[in-house]
């Protein structure tokens, strides 16, 4: 058995079943075939926007712990002044299809509240929203690579990424995320379809297919809902990959790695280390 879990797969692109598991099930770990490197500060701060949004978030909470309004959602004000810094611009507020009238409205910032919490870096306290010492201890040390690494963490492996959409299947994407940076960074060298990435990542994890009535439902559900949650949802918004974009603005379908990609990530596994190095 132990020879089976230790055979390389064509479908894994010559993981082992046993290096898979370490991939989708514990990421982080030191002995997970695929590292996650740790990052200067100068680097995550020039190339990260959703933390660059943490930090600028975090300040408005020390700065004045942030009053919640009555429903518990943050102030427009707060929204708007962060939103503003123009790290990371929603296309439908953009596009004048939809306003920020309260924190739902913004994804982004919704969400880094939500995963701040679960990480236990912010807490709320009679309609107030304060750092925790935790939290605290971490911003005075200037330790920000260690705030980083919690935050992606409760981010990818605690927090649903399914919270923000309506598709069926709740696993696509999230399941094996680093696998899909890895084949990205791979991969990504120079613009490509994420139709690319999407088929190699479903090749390797067919049973996350739900079974569509025509092949065109096939088609359109797994693309958009592996690019919705990997793509747009989180690779976007760590900086992991630039979209190509249109004169007019418009997104092409097409991907790149970043050079924060290729800093965060490096292979261990002795069966592909002779096939594949991230330079």
């Amino acid at each position: 058995m132990d020879n089976i879990n230790n055979i390389s797969v064509p479908d894994f692109d010559e993981f082992s079943l046993f290096e898979m598991h370490k991939i989708i099930y514990s990421p982080f770990d030191d002995d997970c075939p695929i590292k996650i490197n740790i990052l200067s500060l100068e680097t995550i701060l020039s190339q990260c926007p959703i933390f660059n949004i943490l930090i600028g978030f975090l300040s408005r909470i020390g700065e004045e712990n942030i009053k919640l309004t009555t429903k518990g959602n943050l102030p427009i004000k707060v929204i708007k002044d962060i939103y503003n810094l123009n790290l990371l611009p929603d296309k439908y507020i953009e596009n004048g299809i939809s306003k920020i009238r309260t924190e739902t409205d913004w994804t982004v910032l919704h969400n880094v509240r939500i995963v701040l919490t679960m990480a236990g870096l912010i807490r709320g306290q009679k309609s107030k929203l304060l750092l925790t010492r935790k939290c605290e201890k971490l911003l005075k040390d200037n330790n920000y690579s260690e705030l980083f690494y919690e935050f992606i963490k409760t981010f990818t492996l605690q927090f649903s990424w399914a919270f923000n959409d309506r598709y069926a299947n709740q696993d696509i994407g999230q399941i094996a995320f680093l696998y899909s940076l890895y084949l990205i960074n791979k991969h990504g060298i120079e613009f490509k379809d994420i139709d690319y990435f999407t088929n190699l990542y479903f090749a390797a994890f067919p049973n996350l297919l739900a079974k569509p009535e025509t092949d065109l439902d096939k088609y359109s559900f797994r693309a958009s809902s592996y690019y919705t949650r990997l793509i747009e949802r989180f690779a976007v918004w760590f900086g992991f990959v630039e979209e190509e974009i249109n004169e007019d603005k418009s997104y092409i379908g097409r991907i790149k790695r970043t050079k924060l990609l290729q800093g965060l990530l490096q292979v261990k596994s002795a069966t592909i280390c002779n096939i594949y190095r991230i330079n």
